[in-house]
């Protein structure tokens, strides 16, 4: 029995992206046969138990009550679960407490919330919130392996955090359909902006409301959709009221993924505005029907968006109206819009919920073999990853090289691509000749072994070449990369 803990389901009215990584992945291990169960909260209205989807949903406990409640489960369960991926929304489950010591355990952290509790408890709450995601986390996972969503996560969990564990980077898949359409979307005939998101403090929604009437001038015909909702909106609706933005302001509330995609098609741009994302589902969900995204560089944002491929990354200091309109500006160039589409959509294509379930089901496999001390899968204390990529006729005939189970690789119709976690330089090359892969001779000059950059983290198989330079501005000719 594999069991997944949440602090909320889908069915939750506060229900957001982590809700729909962690029912996505329970549904992608039931569908390979597993038995799954999600852990979470109490829903009003709602069953306490529930089948969806091949797996099972057990509600008990409420905001706090959960977690106690969640642990009472898995110790009397101890005996059937051979998994737990332990979802971090502020504070984990603290699983390893209860179940068996050779039982896997993966937290699944999403971002850090340090700044944010503040925003939602009152200081005495915040501070035992801050001392349980930093102290009460590294002292109970210790040793045990992290699944970060994105490169930011990672870094900060090591650096703010201090997490000793290994620290794994593997991006959620998206809902979103990957449009097959014209390479020319159907996009409205005035500009248009969309942001898709809770509406909620951090999500700073009313940073880009109050952008709008700066634009007014040079764009007076367009439109900004809201598509969510939250307890944020009706803060919203009177920002919206007082600026006299009610022509210009859509709020959808929560919509269908299908209703998502259709405002989206329309649209000429999306803008995140949040403080930071664990990665930013939105934005793929964006790329895949062709739209490209403007945020600040902010974490979980600076890893989904690749500034002047598939969106553009402002630094702090630059005001948001003036690069909405510099953005808006660019994209009237249809040609110009339609290159950065085509870019946007072979970027989400990549991110689907079956690779992130293959991730983490390699990764329990992984730890399994370490926790039984598995030579194959041996602990490394460095963070270094390294990127091996080789013309597929070095290759001998017959052979298919295998690496460790934390490893990626893929082999395509030119190369092989590697991505050897914890390892340097020198150490790749021992990997490959223990894959029965040469790096002898004129053969070696062949080979490109190199130190893994973040976007190598996320997707190894992107060409070096393939991101430029980072400027955090809007160059003219940043729409075609």
């Amino acid at each position: 029995m594999l069991a997944v803990l949440n602090w909320r389901d889908l069915k939750h009215p506060d229900a957001g992206g982590a809700e729909v990584v962690c029912e996505r992945l329970a549904r992608s291990f039931a569908g390979r046969g597993y038995e799954v169960v999600v852990l979470t909260s109490a829903v009003r209205g709602e069953r306490q138990r529930e089948t969806v989807d091949g797996y099972s949903i057990v509600r008990r406990g409420g905001r706090f009550t959960v977690y106690p409640w969640a642990l009472l489960w898995l110790a009397l369960h101890r005996n059937q679960i051979d998994g737990v991926i332990d979802s971090q929304n502020g504070i984990p489950f603290f699983s390893p407490l209860v179940v068996k010591p050779r039982t896997p355990v993966l937290m699944l952290l999403h971002h850090i919330h340090q700044e944010q509790f503040a925003h939602y408890f009152s200081p005495n709450m915040a501070r035992v919130g801050r001392w349980l995601e930093r102290y009460g986390s590294r002292s109970v996972y210790r040793r045990r392996t992290i699944v970060a969503v994105s490169p930011s996560t990672r870094a900060r969990a090591r650096r703010t955090l201090g997490l000793k564990g290994d620290i794994v980077v593997v991006p959620p898949g998206t809902d979103a359909v990957v449009s097959t359409l014209a390479l020319r979307r159907r996009r409205s005939e005035h500009e248009s902006i969309v942001c898709v998101g809770r509406l909620v403090i951090h999500k700073s929604i009313a940073s880009i409301i109050e952008a709008i009437p700066s634009l007014l001038t040079e764009f007076p015909r367009i439109e900004v959709h809201l598509v969510g909702d939250g307890p944020e909106r009706l803060s919203i609706e009177a920002l919206v009221e007082s600026l006299g933005l009610a022509e210009h302001v859509v709020l959808h509330g929560s919509v269908s993924s299908s209703e998502r995609d259709r405002i989206l098609h329309t649209a000429w741009l999306a803008v995140n505005a949040s403080e930071g994302e664990g990665w930013g589902l939105s934005v793929i969900e964006a790329n895949a029907v062709g739209v490209p995204v403007l945020a600040y560089r902010r974490p979980g944002l600076r890893d989904s968006i690749r500034d002047g491929v598939t969106g553009w990354l402002i630094e702090e200091d630059q005001e948001l109206s003036s690069a909405i309109a510099d953005a808006l500006k660019q994209l009237r160039d249809e040609e110009a819009a339609s290159a950065l589409g085509v870019k946007s959509r072979q970027w989400a294509s990549q991110f689907t919920w079956e690779k992130m379930a293959d991730r983490m089901l390699a990764l329990l496999a992984a730890e399994r073999g370490r926790l039984a001390q598995s030579p194959n899968n041996r602990r490394t204390t460095t963070d270094l990853a390294t990127v091996v990529r080789m013309p597929v006729d070095l290759i001998p005939d017959g052979l298919v090289p295998t690496f460790r189970d934390t490893d990626l690789s893929e082999i395509g119709e030119v190369d092989l691509v590697v991505l050897l976690r914890s390892t340097d330089t020198d150490a790749a090359r021992s990997a490959l000749e223990r894959a029965g892969l040469s790096t002898r001779g004129t053969v070696d000059k062949r080979i490109d072994i190199s130190v893994a950059r973040h976007i190598d983290l996320v997707s190894p198989t992107i060409p070096a070449t393939a991101t430029p330079g980072s400027s955090g501005h809007l160059p003219e000719n940043s729409i075609t990369g």
